[in-house]
C-alpha cells in the first residue's frame, strides 16, 4: 500500500511541475496527505549526516553547517648539535588542536569559516584563531574573501595541515611563506578551462601586523597567484597520490608577492626603516596511480630604504609512492635555503644556507583523517667562511586525526 502511495504522489508532483508547488502542497491537494500532516513535514528538522565532518543541512532556511575536529599529536627525539650548546630532548607533544566550523548561507551563495587552536605548541601554546572569513560565490567563476586566511606564496603552505605528505613543511617553504594575514581576495575559474587565477590585497608586513592583528599604517601586501591543470585533474592542496590516479595528472602554479613595509627591528642590516619586498614562486605537482611528486621554487629581494639589497633563494623536492594502495605510503624530500651569504633574516641570519632531509613512512587508517607518520629529519645550518656548521637529525612519529 505504501509503495503504491508512493507512486501515486511522483506520477502526480510530475504532472504539476509547472505549477511551482512543493510536494506536500500537491500531496494535501490530491488527498494524499492532511494539511496537518503537511505542516509538520515542512516544519521538519534538517539533515545531519557525517561528511568529512559532522555535517547539518537546512534546505528550507537555505544554510547548511560543518564542524570538524583535528588534532596532531606527536613524539620526537632531536639529537642536536652538542657544539652549538644545544641539548637533545625527547618527549611528547600536541602540535594542533583545533575545532573548524565552516558552512554555506543562502543556497551556498555565500560562504564562511572560522577555525580557531587552542593553545598547541606551534603557537606558544595561546588559543588563537587561524582562519577567520566570509566568502560571496558571486558566480560559477568567480569567488570573493574577506577576512583572515592563508597567503598565496607557497603552495605547501596552502595544502591542508592533515593532508601533508610528511609531518612538517619544507624548510624553503616556511622560510619564504607569508603566513596568514587579513586581507580580501578574488579567485576567478576560467569557465571550461582548468586554470584559476586569484589576487589578494592584505594590510602587509610591517612591524605589529600579521595573524590577529590589525593594520599599524597605511601599506599593503598585494599578491597574485595562477594555477593550471595542464594535464587531467588534481587536488594540489592533498599531497600524495592516495587514490592511485588511473590517468597521469599535471599541475604547475606560480604566485608573485610586492610588500613595502615599515620595520622597526633590523632586517637586511638596517634598523627602523622601510622594505620593499618582491617575492616569486613556481610549483609543479605530478601524480600517477599512486606517485606523488611536489616542487617548488622560491625567490625574495629585500630593498631596504637605505642599506643593501638581499636575495635568499631556494627549493624543495619531494616524491612518495603508495606501496599498498590508498594505506602505506613511502616518501623522501630535500630542501635548500640559500641566504645570500647570511645577509637574509630570520634562520638565515648569519649563516651560508640551510639544507634538510627527510624520509617517511605514512600508514592511512582512514585516508587523510586518521594516519600515522614516522619519520627521520636531518637539518644543517652551514656556516659562513668555514666555520662550523650546526647539524641537527631528528625522529618524528605523528599522529594525524581530523574528524
Amino acid at each position: 500500500m505504501r509503495k503504491a502511495l508512493t507512486l501515486t504522489a511522483l506520477m502526480l508532483l510530475s504532472a504539476s511541475v509547472s505549477q511551482a508547488k512543493t510536494l506536500e502542497e500537491l500531496l494535501v491537494e490530491k488527498g494524499v496527505i492532511t494539511k496537518g500532516e503537511a505542516k509538520m513535514a515542512a516544519s521538519a528538522p534538517g539533515t545531519v549526516v557525517y561528511n568529512k565532518g559532522v555535517r547539518w543541512d537546512f534546505s528550507d532556511k537555505k544554510f547548511s553547517g560543518q564542524i570538524n575536529t583535528m588534532i596532531h599529536t606527536r613524539y620526537t627525539y632531536t639529537d642536536a648539535d652538542e657544539q652549538s650548546g644545544v641539548k637533545n630532548t625527547s618527549g611528547f607533544d600536541v602540535t594542533r588542536a583545533r575545532i573548524i566550523a565552516s558552512g554555506t548561507v543562502l543556497d551556498k551563495e555565500f560562504s564562511y569559516k572560522v577555525e580557531g587552536d587552542f593553545g598547541a605548541s606551534d603557537q606558544g601554546s595561546k588559543a588563537s584563531y587561524k582562519d577567520a572569513y566570509l566568502a560571496w560565490n558571486a558566480c560559477d567563476w568567480l569567488e570573493l574573501k574577506m577576512g583572515q586566511f592563508k597567503t598565496m606564496t607557497s603552495r605547501q603552505a596552502l595544502a591542508g595541515d592533515s593532508t601533508l605528505e610528511f609531518a612538517d613543511r619544507s624548510a624553503a617553504s616556511d622560510y619564504f611563506d607569508k603566513g596568514r594575514q587579513q586581507g580580501l581576495a578574488a579567485k576567478f575559474t576560467a569557465p571550461d578551462m582548468p586554470i584559476s587565477v586569484t589576487t589578494a590585497i592584505f594590510n602587509g608586513q610591517s612591524s605589529g601586523e600579521g595573524r590577529n592583528t590589525g593594520p599599524v599604517d597605511t601599506r599593503h601586501n598585494g599578491f597574485i597567484a595562477v594555477a593550471w591543470d595542464a594535464m587531467g585533474s588534481m587536488n594540489t592542496m592533498e599531497e600524495g597520490d592516495i587514490d592511485g590516479t588511473e590517468d597521469a595528472a599535471l599541475n604547475v602554479g606560480a604566485a608573485y608577492s610586492f610588500s613595502k613595509n615599515g620595520v622597526t627591528s633590523t632586517t637586511a642590516g638596517v634598523a627602523n626603516t622601510t622594505v620593499d619586498t618582491n617575492t616569486s614562486s613556481v610549483n609543479a605537482n605530478f601524480k600517477y596511480q599512486g606517485w606523488g611528486v611536489n616542487a617548488e621554487y622560491f625567490v625574495e629581494n629585500d630593498s631596504p630604504k637605505s642599506g643593501e639589497d638581499v636575495t635568499p633563494q631556494g627549493f624543495y623536492t619531494q616524491v612518495g609512492y603508495f606501496v599498498l594502495p590508498g594505506e602505506l605510503e613511502i616518501a623522501g624530500r630535500y630542501s635548500l635555503v640559500d641566504c645570500d651569504s647570511g645577509k637574509a633574516s630570520g634562520i638565515c641570519s648569519g649563516i651560508d644556507n640551510v639544507n634538510q632531509a627527510d624520509v617517511t613512512a605514512n600508514y592511512h587508517f582512514w585516508r587523510h583523517q586518521l594516519k600515522a607518520q614516522l619519520g627521520y629529519r636531518y637539518t644543517s645550518l652551514n656556516g659562513l667562511d668555514g666555520a662550523d656548521d650546526e647539524q641537527t637529525n631528528q625522529i618524528v612519529f605523528n599522529v594525524v586525526g581530523y574528524f
